[in-house]
C-alpha cells in the first residue's frame, strides 16, 4: 500500500508540476534513461518525451482551468489515470496507463478522445464516482472482471452478461446506452465489427478495475481501455476510451 500511495503521488507530481506548469527539471528526474514510449504521437525513448513535454510548455494556456484529474487507480508498479485534457480548445478525455520502477517512470501507454457534447446515455465521459473504496475487494473485483472480459466479451457469451453487469449500470462511453442492455444492444448493432482478442493486462483497487485489450472496432485495429466500477460482486459503472492505429 505505502508503494502504491508513493507512485500515485509521483504521477500527481508530474501532472502539477510538468503537464500544468511546464517544470521540465521534474520531468527529468522521474523519466528513467530507459524509458519505453508506447503512444503513437510521442517519439521514442526519455528524449521523445521530453522534447514533447517542452512542445507543450510553449502552448497557450487555456483561459480558465478545470481539476484534470478525474481518477486515479494504482496497483503494484502500475498507475492509471483518467482524466480531461484540452487540445487546441477541445475537451479530450484521456486515460494514461504508466509503469514505475524505484520511483521512475519506465513505460507509458495511453488513449485519447474527444470528447462529445452530446451522448447516447446522457452522461458525460468522464463524469461519475471518483472515490476508491473497499480496497479488501480488489482481488475479488479484478476476477470477476478477468471472466466477464473471457466469457461475454473474447467468447461472446452475451447470454452470460447478466452474471457480470447490473441490469441498471451507468454508461460513459458515448455510442452506448445505459443498463446491461445498453451493451447488449451496442454489441448486437456492431455484430462482427466488435471483437476483442486479447486482455493485455488487469489492473485494480477496491472497486474499480482498468482493462487494456486489444481488438478490432469496424475492421480495424484498436487497443481498448476499459475502466469500471463494481459493487457487491457486479460492474455497476464505466468508463472507456480507444485507441486507433
Amino acid at each position: 500500500m505505502q508503494n502504491i500511495e508513493f507512485n500515485k503521488s509521483i504521477i500527481r507530481d508530474f501532472y502539477r508540476r510538468t503537464v500544468a506548469n511546464g517544470d521540465l527539471d521534474f520531468a527529468e528526474q522521474i523519466i528513467a534513461n530507459d524509458y519505453i514510449q508506447h503512444s503513437p504521437r510521442v517519439k521514442p525513448g526519455k528524449a521523445g518525451l521530453l522534447e514533447a513535454l517542452a512542445a507543450m510548455k510553449q502552448l497557450p494556456k487555456p483561459a480558465s482551468t478545470t481539476k484534470p484529474f478525474m481518477r486515479l487507480i494504482a496497483e503494484n508498479d502500475w498507475v492509471v489515470t483518467n482524466l480531461s485534457f484540452e487540445m487546441g480548445g477541445q475537451p479530450m478525455a484521456v486515460i494514461d496507463l504508466f509503469r514505475l520502477r524505484n520511483g521512475q517512470v519506465v513505460e507509458h501507454w495511453d488513449a485519447m478522445q474527444k470528447q462529445p457534447e452530446t451522448t447516447l446515455n446522457g452522461h458525460p465521459m468522464l463524469g461519475g464516482v471518483v472515490e476508491i473504496e473497499d480496497v479488501p475487494a480488489t482481488e475479488a473485483n479484478k476476477k470477476t472482471v478477468a471472466e466477464f472480459y473471457e466469457r461475454v466479451l473474447v467468447n461472446r457469451k452475451v447470454g452470460l452478461l447478466s452474471d457480470y453487469v447490473a441490469s441498471d449500470l451507468i454508461q460513459h462511453v458515448p455510442e452506448i446506452a445505459n443498463g446491461a442492455d445498453g451493451l447488449r444492444q451496442y454489441w448486437q448493432q456492431k455484430g462482427d465489427g466488435f471483437v476483442v482478442q486479447n486482455v493485455l493486462r488487469i489492473i485494480g483497487e477496491g472497486n474499480f478495475v482498468v482493462v487494456q485489450a486489444d481488438g478490432q472496432l469496424d475492421q480495424k485495429p484498436v487497443t481498448f481501455y476499459d475502466v469500471f466500477r463494481l459493487s457487491q460482486g457486479k460492474i455497476v459503472e464505466q468508463w472507456g476510451v480507444k485507441q486507433n492505429y
